[in-house]
C-alpha cells in the first residue's frame, strides 16, 4: 500500500492538484485492524515545529472529509467536519494547521512514526489501535443505521438478507458479529456510492452504515430510508496521537472548550444537519 499525500495550509487551499485521491474504506468510525494499517513508502516530508499542527487524514468520506474543486482554476481543497474541527483546535493551540492526505492504512503508522502530530479520519479508539497510539477524548459519537427500500428492513428482519457494508469498517465488524446468530450474506464495498448503486439495482437488500452518513445520502435516494439499530451501543471518533504525546492534554482541553462554547454543535449542524 503506497502513500499518496497532499499538503495544505491553514486556509486549506493549497492542496497539490496533481496527486490522485487517497484510497480508504470509510465508515462513521474507522476500525481496520493494525495488521492492515501498515504502509510502504518513505517518510512524510512536511514542516513541523511548535507553530504548526500537522494532521493526517484520508479525504474520501463526506461530511467528515472530502476533496472539492473551487474557483476558476478548479484548485483542489480538503473540507469537512474533521477539517473544521482541526482548525478550531489549531487556533486554540496558537498553531497553523497543515493537512496531509494519506491512504487510510497509512494514518496510524504515520502517527506511530512521529511523521505527523495527529490523525483525524473518523477513527475509532479500538483496543488494537490503543496498543500503538494514544487517543484524545471522543469528539463525535455515531450510531449504526440499516438502509433499505422504504426502510422496511429492521434489526429483526436480517435473516436471509444480503447486506452491504464498507470494507474494514466498524459496521463490517458489527455485521460479522450479527451473522453468527443470523443467516445473511455480507457484501463489502469500497465506497458509499458503490453501496447505494448496489441498493438501487437490487444487488443487495440493505446496507449498514453510520446513521448520520445515511441521512446525508438518503437526500439523494428518496426511495430508501433507514432504521437505527436498537441494540447498537454508540461508538465514537477520536484523534490519534503518538504515545505520550505532549499535545494530548492541550487537544483534550481544546475539544472540551469547543464543546462548551457551542462551536461543536454548530459544526455538527453545518456538516450533518
Amino acid at each position: 500500500m503506497k502513500r499518496r499525500w497532499f499538503i495544505t495550509g491553514v486556509a486549506l487551499s493549497g492542496v497539490v492538484a496533481g496527486c490522485q485521491a487517497a484510497i480508504g474504506d470509510r465508515t462513521g468510525v474507522r476500525t481496520n485492524e493494525l495488521d492492515d494499517e501498515a504502509a510502504e513508502g518513505g517518510p512524510i516530508k512536511v514542516v513541523r515545529n511548535s507553530k504548526t499542527l500537522v494532521m493526517a487524514t484520508t479525504a474520501n468520506y463526506p461530511p467528515y472529509e472530502q476533496t472539492v474543486e473551487r474557483g476558476p482554476t478548479q484548485e483542489t481543497e480538503i473540507v469537512g467536519f474533521d477539517i473544521d474541527l482541526a482548525q478550531l483546535i489549531a487556533e486554540r493551540l496558537n498553531r497553523e494547521l497543515t493537512v496531509v492526505e494519506l491512504e487510510f492504512g497509512s494514518l496510524i503508522p504515520a502517527v506511530m512514526n512521529d511523521e505527523v502530530d495527529m490523525a483525524m479520519a473518523a477513527l475509532e479508539p479500538n483496543r488494537s489501535r490503543k496498543q500503538k497510539v494514544d487517543f484524545s477524548h471522543i469528539y463525535y459519537r455515531a450510531r449504526h443505521a440499516l438502509v433499505s427500500l422504504d426502510g422496511y428492513l429492521s434489526a429483526d428482519d436480517l435473516n436471509f438478507q444480503t447486506i452491504g457494508v464498507l470494507a474494514n469498517s466498524v459496521q463490517a465488524r458489527y455485521v460479522e458479529t450479527l451473522s453468527e446468530q443470523v443467516s445473511m450474506d455480507i457484501v463489502p464495498y469500497r465506497t458509499l456510492d458503490e453501496i447505494f448503486e448496489a441498493l438501487d439495482i437490487g444487488a443487495i437488500t440493505g446496507a449498514l452504515m453510520e446513521a448520520t452518513i445515511a441521512t446525508n445520502y438518503l437526500r439523494r435516494y428518496p426511495d430508501f430510508d433507514s432504521q437505527v439499530m436498537p441494540s447498537d451501543r454508540p461508538s465514537g471518533s477520536a484523534i490519534a496521537l503518538a504515545k505520550s504525546s505532549p499535545l494530548r492534554r492541550e487537544i483534550n482541553a481544546a475539544i472540551t472548550d469547543i464543546k462548551a462554547s457551542g462551536e461543536m454543535n454548530e459544526l455538527i449542524a453545518q456538516w450533518f444537519g
